[in-house]
């Protein structure tokens, strides 16, 4: 499986050129500051500012032009080097390193990428800025396939951003650390950390950034051989980088889309996709991204047995990745065109390829670079264990000083000691008995829950689904095929809704989600789906300061089934065109707020929505309060609060 991410690990450099400017009078558009720079003389330092402007818009809008961006930028950066202008500077240097990134040029990207850190170092700029020109840093050292590395230099902008409290903490930092466990083929463990990327992108309403972000998270499903749900992130992606006019994203996209479908044995339908991307790269003449597209198509067309086709493509795509020198794309296109050949029956050709490619690869790299990988992010996890075994440690060793001390006092006190030592025992072990059976009366009520849920979920079903499997037998002996179709289907439909309630039970008791995280993760993977099935733009925010925050099952499960009940209630009476999910905390409490723009209703009268009174007593039950706040045609409003 070959993947078009081209642009899947970029780049920090984008937010990084987007900081807010302190200095109001730099316009932030491009025919604006080509005006501003017309009239303003002076080489001062918002002259710089305004050259960093228009370099970044040269080379990130619909209709790049790298060459003069690259000529603007030389010149910002001659003028910030002469007034020592250490913040222009860096950004002159961030926005040339992107400039090569996007143009096939890693080396020099990563070269220039380590000078805007360096001069960040140098001129002490904010630590918000430090710590993404480091995960820049990482970002080209991902494409020259250093993973090792780049998990390194992301783990050092966490470490950064962890001491000097920054907040929001950056996205990409954490798609740096996704981009190398996905190039490692390790896409479960990439996926925690795309999800806490997006969720800072939303925060951020950075729409490129969630666009890169949706599009590599449609590339781990695809590891996963999920694609109905990595074609639901690609067409997040697709429209948020439609938004914005990024073409080569868009490019990037189209050719993943294409593959999915065609994992997805659907390769017909890829097709148009992965032509698209074609036009695109050959309209920004970038001959990686044409390459990709190519090598894409030559790979549909051999599944569609079109073979001359298919051999055309991709010898084009692997000229194209020699001119540009790419070894690891060189080494699978030469993989490709052995197996294309090989599937022709041509022997010959496909063992010839088959040696060229395995000159281009050391297979034990990649070993090695994954156990380090590993190994770096456990180190990182140990070190904040140690660090808090260390204060356990000297609060021990306080400890026993207090109670070296206790001993050489006086006879009397030294009973005392022994008194109150005893009682201490005494008063542990009565503690230790109630903890214990405290536990078992959570372990009954937890194993009463589950057979409760089995029960009513499962069982009934189940009954359901026996009697009609016992009916089959006797309707195709009564020649009735459509009651027999009608049967299976029925039977069908009842084993996918034990399989989802069982899903449920299993996720409800699994002590790994008992974080709010992972409650609106689930959320959000279930009413993503449903809202673009009916066409809702959607929007789904979390609070980062939640995601570590623990909760009971009890809990959680109540939570998890309000916003079910809601998300459904909105999907089926609402007609609405926009929806939002949002989980903020507010005043040490826990707030969920879901809305629509839909109809509305009148919450005094009866309800075609139901579950009303019952999602109400389940917030009761968890000491939350539950308000529902609607009117005709003014949308719906509910809004839960949770102590915490």
């Amino acid at each position: 499986m070959k993947h078009g991410y081209l642009i899947a690990v970029l780049l920090v450099s984008l937010q990084i050129s987007g900081l807010p400017d302190v200095f109001a009078q730099v316009p932030q558009t491009l025919d604006s500051v080509v005006v501003y720079l017309k009239h303003h003389t002076s080489k001062d330092t918002n002259y710089v500012r305004a050259l960093n402007v228009m370099g970044r818009e040269l080379h990130s809008g619909a209709n790049p032009d790298y060459a003069k961006a690259d000529s603007v930028l030389q010149v910002s950066e001659h003028i910030a080097t002469q007034l020592q202008y250490g913040m222009g500077l860096a950004k002159a240097y961030t926005n040339r390193a992107s400039i090569y990134y996007l143009t096939g040029r890693p080396q020099q990207a990563l070269d220039y990428f380590q000078r805007a850190l360096t001069a960040a170092e140098n001129h002490k700029l904010n630590p918000r800025f430090i710590c993404g020109a480091i995960s820049n840093v990482a970002a080209a050292l991902n494409k020259l396939h250093q993973y090792d590395k780049v998990v390194a230099m992301q783990l050092r902008s966490l470490r950064l951003q962890e001491q000097y409290n920054v907040q929001p903490r950056i996205a990409t930092t954490y798609g740096g650390i996704g981009n190398a466990y996905r190039d490692l083929n390790k896409p479960r463990e990439a996926l925690s950390y795309y999800q806490q990327a997006l969720a800072l992108m939303h925060v951020e309403k950075n729409t490129s950034g969630m666009a890169i972000i949706e599009n590599s998270i449609g590339v781990c499903y695809d590891g996963l051989e999920q694609y109905d749900k990595s074609l639901i992130y690609y067409k997040l992606a697709l429209k948020h980088a439609t938004e914005i006019e990024f073409a080569l994203l868009q490019a990037d996209i189209l050719v993943n889309i294409g593959l999915a479908l065609k994992l997805a044995k659907r390769p017909q339908e890829g097709l148009p996709f992965v032509e698209r991307s074609l036009a695109i790269a050959q309209k920004q003449q970038n001959k990686e991204s044409m390459a990709n597209a190519y090598f894409n198509l030559g790979q549909i067309y051999e599944e569609l047995k079109q073979y001359t086709p298919a051999e055309k493509h991709l010898k084009k795509a692997l000229d194209l990745v020699t001119e540009t020198g790419n070894k690891k794309k060189i080494a699978d296109y030469t993989q490709g065109l052995a197996d294309l050949y090989g599937g022709m029956k041509n022997f010959q050709q496909a063992y010839v390829f088959q040696l060229e490619k395995n000159k281009q690869i050391d297979s034990t790299t990649a070993v090695r670079t994954s156990a380090e990988v590993q190994r770096l992010v456990a180190q990182y996890k140990a070190e904040k264990k140690e660090q808090q075994i260390k204060l356990l440690h000297q609060q021990a060793q306080l400890r026993e000083k207090e109670l070296i001390n206790k001993k050489l006092q006086t006879n009397g006190l030294l009973i005392g000691g022994v008194l109150l030592l005893l009682l201490g025992a005494a008063v542990s072990a009565w503690l230790l008995n109630r903890a214990r059976l405290r536990r078992l009366e959570e372990a009954q009520r937890l194993r009463k829950q589950i057979a409760h849920d089995l029960h009513d979920e499962v069982g009934s079903t189940l009954s359901s689904i026996s009697l009609l499997s016992g009916m089959v037998n006797s309707l195709i002996a009564q020649k009735r095929p459509e009651s027999v179709e009608r049967a299976v289907q029925k039977i069908n439909s009842d084993a996918r809704q034990i399989l989802e309630a069982m899903d449920e039970i299993i996720w409800t008791i699994n002590p790994g989600n008992d974080s709010l995280q992972r409650i609106a993760l689930r959320l959000q993977e279930y009413a993503q789906p449903l809202m673009e099935s009916k066409n809702i733009r959607f929007s789904f925010v979390t609070d980062p300061a939640l995601y570590a925050v623990p909760i009971s099952m009890e809990v959680r499960r109540s939570l998890y089934l309000i916003g079910k009940e809601a998300i459904n209630n909105l999907i089926k009476y609402s007609e609405a065109t926009e929806a939002t999910v949002r989980f903020e905390r507010k005043n040490n409490q826990l707030q969920v707020l879901i809305e629509d723009n839909g109809r509305g209703f009148d919450p005094a009268q009866p309800s075609q929505r139901t579950g009303q009174s019952s999602m109400k007593q389940r917030a009761e039950a968890m000491g939350g309060i539950l308000k529902i706040h609607s009117s005709p045609g003014q949308g719906t409003r509910l809004q839960l609060v949770v102590g915490q």
